[in-house]
């Protein structure tokens, strides 16, 4: 007869109360690691607009720059 089980006769048993503390154990460390990458993805959300506000602002002052530089020249 050929016994399919590759660790022998050896059996753990394993209550369904293990499992179930084991199972929450992990869904905490998942919630963990959902809330950090929340953070990770608003941070970089933050980085993103501050750049495109950067972006949009400096033509507009280089802009109103060489106005007030024109009409200084010309008054």
């Amino acid at each position: 007869m050929v016994d399919d089980n590759p660790w022998g006769d050896a059996r753990t048993a394993i209550t369904l109360a293990v499992l179930n503390e084991r199972l929450e154990t992990i869904d905490e460390k998942i919630d963990a690691i959902m809330v950090t990458q929340g953070r990770k993805t608003d941070d970089l959300e933050e980085r993103i607009r501050t750049v495109e506000r950067w972006m949009y602002a400096v033509p507009a002052s280089i802009i109103t720059a060489i106005v007030s530089l024109a009409l200084g020249i010309a008054n």
